[in-house]
């Protein structure tokens, strides 16, 4: 593929007009061509502002369209994966958000729909690439902090900052609450930053507020590790608190490390030692999907092997179906002799 590279983002709702239109627009390997959302004014209003030359209310007409040559999927969850496949097959390069797709069936179609017709399909697995946890990544990898045997991380959400409202609060659209829209980010990193371990076994928690909720909106649970690392996950998007709170917590043989801010402490001559490295941390989320979009247009240019694995984003949505199945049996349950 020669550049430009001419991409269409589907799906122009807050997320796809904060990160992903900034971050294709400032890659200058990029022509980004049109715009895809259901909305008229919306669609009309956005190619306005970002000087983009077309827009559809129909992904059918943008997928036959043989001007693009890739596209980024940023719709609603259930769309994910219809979407893609189509794209695929009509030629065109996918960078998919997250989820992939409702279940591990969704995602696993996915990826052996590129594999079929190839095409390169990338998860936005954006979170493993923030400054931050990169740093944690470099501390672990080196073996810094000695053997990890316990991690948590959890992301908390009060009621007053999330809404059930639309697609997020329908199972059948979303796939899942709180586990699955709050807890796939922090699985990103969290696999990433323990790999290679593998998870083995997981045992799930979901709370509904209220009974005719259709999705948890508060989750809780325990994965443990062919690497004899356990995991421990708590999200939740309706929490009596004042304000949101995300945190990652790995403790090891020498040390440990925190995020959200980074603190890096290590057993030294006895002593605990703060060896915590200086972080930018202005602008980190912006920062890892800048990342993500430059590596993807990076892959497709050469064409070579995506450097954030579809694979990786199938294993969270195996998990996740996992943690669904965990919760309603009330019973641990077994990631091995499952297909990958």
């Amino acid at each position: 593929m020669n550049p430009p590279v001419r991409v269409a983002v589907i799906g122009c709702g807050a997320h796809a007009q904060v990160a992903h239109i900034p971050a294709l627009k400032q890659n200058r390997l990029v022509n980004l061509v049109a715009l895809c959302d259901t909305d008229v004014r919306k669609v009309n209003h956005l190619c306005t502002l970002h000087g983009i030359p077309r827009h559809y209310v129909d992904f059918d007409d943008l997928k036959i369209d043989e001007d693009i040559d890739a596209v980024v999927i940023a719709t609603p969850n259930h769309l994910h994966a219809p979407m893609a496949v189509a794209a695929m097959e009509y030629g065109k390069d996918v960078l998919c958000e997250m989820p992939l797709g409702l279940n591990a069936e969704e995602a696993r179609l996915m990826v052996e729909t590129a594999q079929r017709e190839g095409r390169k399909f990338m998860p936005c697995l954006n979170t493993r690439l923030r400054p931050d946890v990169q740093t944690i990544g470099k501390f672990i990898n080196e073996g810094e902090l000695g053997q990890l045997y316990y991690c948590k991380t959890g992301w908390l959400r009060s009621r007053s900052s999330w809404s059930l409202e639309g697609w997020r609060g329908q199972r059948l659209r979303s796939g899942g609450g709180a586990f699955l829209g709050l807890g796939t980010a922090l699985l990103d990193f969290s696999l990433w930053l323990l790999s290679p371990g593998r998870p083995v076994s997981i045992t799930g928690v979901a709370h509904q507020r209220t009974p005719k909720a259709d999705v948890e909106d508060t989750a809780f649970a325990m994965i443990r590790f062919d690497s004899d690392v356990l995991l421990t996950v708590e999200v939740g998007w309706s929490m009596l608190m004042e304000r949101e709170f995300t945190y990652f917590n790995a403790f090891g043989t020498n040390g440990a490390a925190l995020l959200n801010p980074v603190q890096i402490n290590k057993e030294m001559h006895g002593h605990l030692v703060n060896v915590t490295p200086q972080i930018s941390t202005k602008g980190i989320q912006r920062a890892s999907f800048q990342t993500l979009i430059d590596l993807w247009i990076s892959s497709l240019l050469k064409d070579s092997q995506s450097p954030v694995l579809a694979i990786d984003a199938l294993l969270i949505n195996r998990l996740a179906d996992a943690f669904y199945r965990s919760s309603s049996s009330h019973c641990e349950v077994s990631l091995t002799g499952e297909p990958e």
